[in-house]
């Protein structure tokens, strides 16, 4: 039932040390009836109602005759009160953070709309761009492949070779049969070596004489041709200088169609890295070739051939280890698993976003599918490297934002002091009234708007005040 400020008041007036108490009765009067300022005259009511209210929080005069701990805690408590409550800030603040707002928010929001916008456009255009460029490369990788097995056809169906496999009468001799394939390869650039294989699967013939008697009745691209079909092969070591290459087996048959031995053309690897390598005009596009198991049979970095995108199976893992193509007991992973989803078994051209475990960045990669072979090429580019120049633009925003930031800053504080000023006269008029100062009260006004129109009535309300204050001093 009682206000905070009367029981303050009590506690002000029981003070232990003398020197805390109220030094006056005008003080402890004051202090006592500030929640009840109808007991008060003008002069005494104004006084109380100026020194019982600061901020919101209720302050008892004499407050700066408290410890000066507690001093500091009250104007730490003041501070963060007002801090909390925007209501509580100057004015000159509010008026300046409104219009910043206004002007600044919606720059800032259309400027990072605009450059989200260009991301996404410069993006797009970009994974069009890997795309097309990985299309463009299968493609020719699968004109090469499938140039060769016409070559390896056209080998397999000439009849000298067949005579020979077939022991016909007339037939060429086996020196010079080898001397017909290394011709061909003389001519062929892209040709490592072409073997003429009986039905065993013993080397008659080769363009590498040293060839001659080696067995491939163990190799699946043997087994695959001696039934009557022809075999590509994976990109695989050959036992004789580790060079990569591909093997092409086609069936030698005689005319009724039966198999009478196997041509085997193997192709350089290095011809097929050539026409990937060829994606390298752009210094920004790394190109990865892999095979149907994930596994890496060219890229830039060496040390990342014949490594897998992702960890393979364990059975996968032993069918690489018992067949030997890539000479090594186990594929190690690079653990790119978000573009191996993408790439391994594609059927039909498209692309990625991803970020890199290998690289630890963000990329994008286009990716294609070889369709002579179950090779899958993909290009791949950093999103660092085309996305540059819109970092230079997302700089340049933030300077502009900034500077006009500060310019408004300086346009808007200069406004909010024009409007503050006159509020700060009348507060300033105000307290001198509550001082008794009558003669001080009156505000230059020099204003027509609704601030001019306030300190005119001000002036007036002084002035009905102060004589209204002379007539209750003449009374009796």
């Amino acid at each position: 039932h009682f206000g905070a400020a009367f029981l303050q008041a009590i506690d002000w007036a029981l003070t232990v040390d003398v020197t805390q108490r109220p030094q006056t009765v005008a003080e402890l009067k004051r202090a006592l009836c500030t929640d009840h300022m109808a007991s008060l005259d003008l002069q005494d009511a104004l006084r109380g109602h100026g020194a019982g209210y600061e901020g919101g929080d209720t302050v008892i005069e004499g407050d700066e005759h408290q410890p000066m701990r507690e001093r500091l805690r009250a104007k730490a408590r003041r501070f963060l009160g007002t801090l909390l409550h925007p209501s509580a800030w100057p004015l000159a603040l509010k008026m300046t953070g409104a219009m910043l707002a206004t002007a600044l928010l919606p720059m800032g929001v259309t400027a990072l709309y605009n450059l989200r916008a260009a991301e996404a456009a410069v993006l797009a255009s970009e994974l069009r761009f890997v795309e097309q460029m990985a299309h463009s490369t299968a493609g020719r990788i699968s004109q090469f492949i499938t140039d060769n097995r016409h070559l390896a056809r056209s080998l397999a169906s000439d009849d000298d070779f067949s005579q020979v496999l077939a022991h016909a009468a007339g037939a060429m001799t086996v020196p010079a049969l080898a001397d017909k394939l290394q011709r061909i390869v003389q001519a062929n650039p892209d040709v490592q070596r072409v073997s003429l294989v009986g039905m065993a699967g013993q080397v008659l013939a080769s363009s590498e004489p040293e060839l001659a008697g080696r067995s491939y009745a163990g190799e699946r691209f043997f087994q695959e041709a001696l039934q009557g079909r022809a075999h590509t092969s994976g990109l695989i070591l050959g036992a004789l200088g580790n060079l990569p290459g591909v093997v092409m087996a086609q069936p030698v048959q005689a005319a009724d169609g039966a198999v009478l031995g196997v041509m085997v053309l193997r192709v350089r690897g290095s011809s097929l890295a050539t026409i990937v390598d060829e994606v390298r005009h752009d210094a920004a596009l790394t190109p990865v070739l892999i095979d149907h198991d994930g596994v890496v049979i060219h890229h830039l970095q060496e040390d990342l051939i014949f490594s897998s995108l992702a960890p393979l199976p364990a059975a996968t893992q032993a069918a690489l280890k018992a067949d030997q193509r890539f000479r090594r007991d186990s594929v190690q992973s690079l653990n790119e698993t978000a573009l191996a989803a993408a790439m391994v078994g594609a059927q039909t051209t498209g692309h990625v976003a991803y970020h890199s475990v290998l690289n630890n960045r963000e990329e994008i990669a286009g990716f294609a599918p070889v369709t002579a072979h179950d090779f899958v090429l993909g290009v791949v580019q950093s999103r660092t490297d085309f996305e540059a120049p819109l970092q230079g633009l997302y700089r340049q925003l933030q300077w502009s934002v900034a500077l006009v930031g500060l310019l408004f800053t300086g346009l808007a504080l200069r406004f909010a002091r024009s409007i503050v000023r006159p509020i700060r006269a009348l507060t300033q008029a105000a307290g001198a009234l509550k001082e008794g100062h009558y003669d001080g009260t009156g505000v230059e006004v020099k204003r027509r708007d609704e601030l001019g129109q306030l300190g005119r009535t001000f002036n007036v309300m002084i002035d009905v005040l102060r004589q209204r204050e002379r007539e209750r001093r003449r009374e009796p």
